[in-house]
C-alpha cells in the first residue's frame, strides 16, 4: 500500500499526499462562475495551494460537461516584447493540450501565423474552440509574472475574445491566477512612464477570489488523515498550537507535521505528537530558515 505523506514540495496529489480539498477554501462560487461562462481572478500568497486547486479543478471538470486545461505562464516570465511573449504563450498552450490529450490537440497550431502576434492568441483559441464539441475552461497559473507589453497584449486579446464570443467561438470560462489581483493591474509601458490609464485590460473579470488558509478544524482534519493511515495521534493542544503559530498557512501546517513525523518521531507511529514536539518542530524550521 502506498505511503501517504505531508507534502512541502509542489502541488498535492490525491493518493500520494495528505490533503484538504482546495476548492473548499475558495468557496462554491467558482463552480457557479464556470457554469455562468464568467472570466475571473484567483489570487493568494505563495505556497497556499493555488496550483493544487487548479489541477484539482481540472481533474473534476474534465470529462463532464467541459474540457478543462491548466497552463502555467511561468516560462514566459521576463519576456517583455510581445513579438516573442505571445508566441511563447501560444506554444505553451499547445504543449499542455497535447500532454493533457485534449481532442484536436494536434490541430492547435494549424494555419497560425506566428508573426501576427497582436492577434495570435485570440485566433488560436477561437479556432480551437470552434473544433471542440464541448466548452473549454482555461486556467492560467502565474499570470501576474508576465511582463509589460506581453502582459498588456495578452489581456487585451483575451478581452477581445470574450466580448465577441456571442458570434465567434472562444473560451467558455477562464481564470487568471497569481499572487496579485490582476483585474486591477495597470501596467507601466516603461519603468519611467505613466501608467496606461483608464480601466485594466482585464476589466471583464466578474469576480476576484482569494484562496483562504486552513481553519483550525481543517488543520485537525488534515492531521487526522495521518492518524487514520498509521495510527499516530496529534493531541488537541498540538493542533491548536500549529494553528496559533501558522494561522492555517498550508505550507507551514504541512511542514510542521512533516518535521514531527519524519524527523522528531522518526516515523514511529506509537509516539504521540504533542505540544512540546510541535514547539520543537517550529524551532527547527526557524533555525533552518524554512519559515
Amino acid at each position: 500500500m502506498k505511503r501517504l505523506f505531508f507534502n512541502v514540495a509542489g502541488p498535492c496529489v490525491p493518493g500520494s499526499h495528505y490533503m484538504i480539498d482546495a476548492s473548499r477554501r475558495l468557496g462554491k462560487e467558482v463552480h457557479a462562475l464556470i457554469d455562468d461562462a464568467q472570466y475571473f481572478v484567483i489570487h493568494a500568497a505563495r505556497q497556499s495551494g493555488k496550483t493544487t486547486l487548479l489541477q484539482d479543478l481540472v481533474r473534476n471538470l474534465h470529462g463532464g460537461d467541459y474540457y478543462a486545461l491548466y497552463c502555467s505562464l511561468e516560462s514566459v516570465q521576463g519576456i517583455i516584447d510581445p513579438h516573442d511573449g505571445i508566441p511563447a504563450i501560444v506554444r505553451g498552450i499547445g504543449y499542455v493540450l497535447e500532454n493533457f490529450a485534449l481532442p484536436e490537440a494536434a490541430t492547435f497550431f494549424d494555419q497560425l501565423n506566428f508573426d501576427d502576434y497582436s492577434n495570435l492568441l485570440n485566433l488560436a483559441l477561437s479556432r480551437y474552440c470552434r473544433r471542440l464539441d464541448k466548452p473549454l475552461i482555461l486556467f492560467f497559473d502565474e499570470a501576474d509574472c508576465l511582463s509589460e507589453q506581453t502582459l498588456i497584449l495578452f489581456l487585451r486579446q483575451l478581452r477581445n475574445g470574450y466580448v465577441n464570443r456571442a458570434d465567434i467561438p472562444f473560451v467558455h470560462s477562464l481564470a487568471l491566477v497569481g499572487l496579485r489581483n490582476i483585474r486591477d493591474f495597470k501596467a507601466h509601458v516603461r519603468p519611467d512612464s505613466d501608467t496606461l490609464g483608464g480601466a485594466s485590460p482585464f476589466n471583464i473579470a466578474a469576480e476576484s477570489l482569494t484562496l483562504r488558509n486552513f481553519t483550525e478544524g481543517e488543520v485537525g482534519e488534515l492531521y487526522a488523515q495521518h492518524t487514520a493511515a498509521v495510527g499516530q495521534i496529534f493531541t488537541p493542544d498540538a493542533i491548536a498550537k500549529v494553528y496559533q503559530q501558522t494561522l492555517g498557512q498550508p505550507w507551514l501546517v504541512n511542514a510542521i507535521a512533516r518535521e514531527c513525523v519524519e524527523k522528531i518521531t522518526a516515523r514511529d507511529a506509537t509516539l504521540t505528537i504533542d505540544y512540546a514536539m510541535i514547539e520543537k518542530a517550529i524551532s527547527t524550521l526557524i533555525l533552518r530558515r524554512d519559515v
